[in-house]
């Protein structure tokens, strides 16, 4: 067990999804004030900005997206977030760079609604483009909705 499963926070974690990919239900989208996990000058909390945050019908805890993932669902479902909601998406936990280092994170598998591969440029800034397919998944992909039942 990983010792972080002892510190579940507000939001849903990689750690938590582990092995699994569940296949969730968007229930909403939102745009929340999310800390930064980076510290201030004095090493106090960090400063909070605005984040989209994704709750799902099958978890208690929303879902803190990130540009890649954005992109990913932008890609399946539309610029317009209100247009999300009843959409099913498959996430899985693989490790991500994050800054200089590797860490684990959430990224999209794809959907059960996607009736073949669909292939995305993800462009972040300072950074080389990258592609990424997002494939057709088994509704109910594991049978755990993840992040809280």
């Amino acid at each position: 067990m990983d010792y972080k499963l002892g510190f579940k926070g507000q939001y849903v974690s990689a750690v938590e999804i582990g092995t699994h990919q569940p296949t969730l239900t968007i229930n909403k989208v939102v745009l929340e004030k999310v800390e930064s996990l980076q510290k201030d000058d004095e090493g106090g909390a960090g400063k909070s900005r605005d984040r989209i945050v994704i709750y799902f019908h099958e978890a208690d805890r929303g879902w803190v997206l990130n540009r890649t993932n954005a992109e990913c669902l932008v890609a399946m479902w539309g610029r317009e977030t209100e247009g999300w909601a009843g959409h099913k998406v498959t996430i899985f936990a693989t490790q991500v760079r994050v800054g200089p280092k590797m860490e684990l994170g959430i990224r999209v598998k794809g959907s059960p609604e996607l009736e073949k591969p669909l292939t995305v440029e993800v462009k972040l800034p300072r950074r080389k483009p990258t592609s990424m397919t997002l494939v057709p998944t088994k509704r109910g992909q594991d049978g755990n909705g993840g992040g809280g039942e």
